[in-house]
């Protein structure tokens, strides 16, 4: 997970709190960040600081994150250092909240569920040891990994124009954010922080499909069936962590879905929206192991 990801979900998550909050009372959010400043899109949906606090720590020092947990209850990660660091970081922050006497904790391994984790090397890179680590403290600490698929705002890049390579400045910014909730309205607030990352042809920066110019990338399964997918998006994510305060038992996968369907159905939603015919490439096993075989074990999409 990219840092702009890391910041967009706790954005969603931390917007679905607050709004939570306000119709059943009762939660405030605590956020762990190395600056003490509020970025511009916390300071968008909570001007006042009345919901949210921010607690500086070091990641590396769990002496510093016991001090920072202190009178928490839940503890959710959404860290996403690639600097070789990310999975001593869950480590540090499981073991900072059982001792700061933390209930619950879910680490940063935001994704597409045990089989994704256990199958897919490029996902290792900042969950080796985790769960097992959790494992050690059942009966001591409630553990969850939240399971969502695939990030449906991936469909928006695209759609509008690229960005301004000059950008606003801070006070026409924050007006900007608080019209769209934490969000830019435009290309922003459909893709809520995805960074342009996708492979596709035209540049767009677009997974999978991009609308505007009818293109696709589609996998095929060795029987030639279109596999399936599961997408939910970035906000429905924050809503469905903010509710699942309220269960009185996390199960060990807290699993979601906005939608869950095939490939093909994937395309014909699209071509049926834009009413375009589109240029689809397939991808077999093999085009997608050559693919995966010349990249670097930290080039993911976040």
């Amino acid at each position: 997970m990219s840092p702009s990801l890391s910041s967009s979900l706790l954005a969603s998550i931390n917007a679905a709190s607050s709004q939570h909050t306000s119709e059943a009372g009762g939660y405030s959010s605590v956020i762990l960040s190395r600056s003490s400043r509020a970025p511009t899109w916390l300071r968008a949906i909570d001007q006042e600081s009345t919901r949210t606090t921010i607690r500086t720590v070091d990641y590396l020092s769990v002496e510093s994150l016991v001090a920072a947990l202190k009178g928490i209850h839940t503890v959710i990660s959404v860290t996403s250092a690639i600097d070789g660091t990310q999975a001593q970081i869950q480590i540090n922050i499981l073991n900072s909240a059982l001792r700061a006497g933390c209930k619950r904790f879910a680490p940063s391994q935001w994704g597409f569920g045990p089989k994704g984790w256990e199958d897919v090397a490029t996902l290792r890179w900042g969950s080796q040891g985790v769960w097992d680590e959790c494992t050690k403290y059942e009966g001591e600490i409630e553990c969850a990994n939240f399971n969502h698929g695939s990030f449906m705002n991936y469909l928006g890049h695209g759609i509008y124009p690229f960005p301004s390579e000059s950008e606003s400045d801070e006070a026409t910014a924050l007006v900007q954010l608080k019209k769209g909730g934490g969000y830019i309205l435009g290309e922003d607030e459909a893709c809520q922080g995805l960074q342009r990352q996708g492979p596709l042809t035209d540049q767009s920066g677009a997974f999978l499909i991009e609308l505007k110019n009818g293109i696709a990338e589609l996998p095929i399964k060795d029987d030639g069936q279109w596999p399936r997918i599961t997408m939910t998006s970035m906000r429905d994510v924050g809503r469905f962590v903010a509710a699942s305060l309220n269960v009185p038992k996390w199960e060990e996968n807290m699993s979601m879905a906005g939608d869950t369907l095939t490939m093909g159905e994937l395309l014909a939603h699209a071509e049926a929206v834009t009413g375009k015919k589109f240029k689809v490439v397939i991808l077999k096993r093999e085009d997608l192991e050559k693919r995966l075989a010349g990249l670097a074990q930290d080039d993911f999409i976040g």
